[in-house]
């Protein structure tokens, strides 16, 4: 089977497909207002049971909000609504290929929509970048009457079910959409801007290697080139969308022009934006900033200095040396490490008057021969130091327990030097000279050949 065959069906797939309907009947013989208050209801359920996800969430708010950091009752409240209304969103997008198109905009108040306005053949096409927020299934229903007689439609991911795939999609072209797959190319796509149609893409996802190394929320991280890429191609105007809950079953939708160059940079800084309409609204159950957990370092492709200088966000580290590594060579593995990401702050355990005033060093005394149950604390207290949260730990000194408690935080990236089983996710040998030592760190910030340049 090639890549671009639809899986097969199984029996899976077919209770998955008939349970998907079986809500879509509950939820019919409700009103839109009545299914956002049982998701609201949902997702306060979810909350209690899904302390990994939660985790998620926490993180990835903590991020987009270091610049204002909340108190900690603020921010388990913000993650609690976040719940609330992905429940709600999402009960919300079950229901609204259902209903009557009028129903839908009776339910949507439209800002901005003549940035969508006057397209057409013999006009610029229009590209609608987006963030997965509010309602976001309804925006291929609405955007009909924005366009005119324009064609439209959006890039779309397959989902794994094929017959959930093929109802979503023919669900989401019946009132005209084009949908193009990613995994089609982007021909046809670009084709329907050149004639002046208007194109959804949703760009807030990690884009891996493939991306483009730029502070997303002020945190270095991978993001899409996809919209500057088609808005090249298809030589449009690019747009960006937002959708905040108003009221049970009522949301803001809107739409803001983005000046200047359709750059990556520009254009996910749009979408910040418009995702800091409304916070609460936006999916953050991705894991957006992870780390790779065998190279916490590597993004997997090129990083501009200037670039991962210019976040506001660092990457942060738990640091631990060997204590009976000469001075001059504890200097230089740090050096090699700040060297490596110039976002990277370290959080180094134990005093060490060689690294003292270093900026991007913090120091935390610690006693290496704490009970381990105390190792929860230690990290925790490390966490909250600062306003963003930690991404991994990297014990050359082999502290097991301050790996242990890191596995128990959630934190994917653990290595290890001397170390062997669990709970480490990267182990390294010993080295025995100081290249050794240093190889260790090129490695944890290894880069592919062909993306180097």
């Amino acid at each position: 089977m090639s890549e671009s065959d639809p899986p097969q069906t199984t029996i899976f797939h077919r209770l998955e497909f008939l349970l998907f309907r079986g809500m879509e009947r509950v939820l019919g013989g409700i009103s839109l207002a009545d299914t956002c208050r049982l998701g609201r209801a949902a997702g306060r359920m979810l909350h209690a049971l899904t302390p990994r996800h939660r985790r998620i969430v926490r993180r990835n708010l903590r991020i987009a909000t270091v610049a204002e950091a909340p108190s900690p009752e603020q921010l388990r409240e913000l993650v609690l609504e976040v719940y609330r209304r992905a429940g709600a969103n999402f009960l919300a997008a079950l229901k609204t290929p259902t209903l009557d198109l009028d129903a839908v905009h009776e339910a949507t108040l439209a800002e901005g929509t003549e940035h969508l306005g006057g397209r057409g053949p013999g006009h610029r096409g229009v590209i609608l970048t987006m963030a997965h927020m509010g309602n976001w299934e309804a925006t291929t229903r609405l955007c009909k009457a924005y366009v005119g007689e324009a064609d439209y439609g959006g890039v779309y991911r397959p989902l794994g079910n094929p017959l959930l795939d093929q109802l979503t999609q023919s669900r989401r072209s019946m009132d005209g959409a084009k949908m193009f797959s990613r995994k089609d190319g982007f021909h046809a796509p670009a084709a329907l801007l050149r004639d002046g149609g208007m194109l959804g893409v949703l760009a807030d996802h990690k884009a891996g290697a493939r991306g483009v190394a730029i502070p997303f929320f002020g945190k270095l991280t991978t993001c899409s080139p996809l919209p500057t890429l088609l808005a090249k191609r298809g030589r449009a105007d690019v747009t960006v969308l937002s959708m905040a809950t108003e009221s049970p079953g009522r949301w803001r939708l809107g739409v803001r022009p983005m000046e200047g160059k359709p750059e990556v940079g520009r254009i996910m800084s749009a979408l910040e934006a418009s995702m800091r309409t409304s916070l609460t609204d936006v999916f953050w159950f991705h894991d957006r900033w992870r780390v790779n957990s065998l190279r916490p370092l590597s993004l997997f492709t090129r990083i501009d200095p200037e670039q991962a200088a210019a976040a506001t966000v660092p990457l942060r580290m738990v640091l631990s040396l060997p204590h009976d590594l000469e001075a001059a060579l504890r200097i230089q593995i740090t050096d090699r490490l700040l060297a490596s990401r110039p976002d990277l702050r370290l959080d180094l355990l134990g005093d060490d008057p060689a690294l003292a005033g270093n900026d991007r060093i913090a120091i935390h005394r610690w006693d290496p021969d704490q009970p381990p149950e105390h190792a929860d604390a230690t990290l925790r207290r490390i966490d909250e130091s600062h306003p963003a949260p930690l991404d991994g730990v990297i014990l050359f000194g082999g502290e097991k327990k301050i790996a242990r408690a890191a596995k128990r935080a959630g934190i994917r990236a653990i290595v290890g030097v001397g170390v062997a089983g669990k709970p480490w996710s990267s182990r390294h040998a010993t080295p025995t000279d100081p290249s050794g030592w240093l190889a260790i760190v090129d490695e944890l910030a290894w880069v592919p050949p062909r993306f180097r340049k």
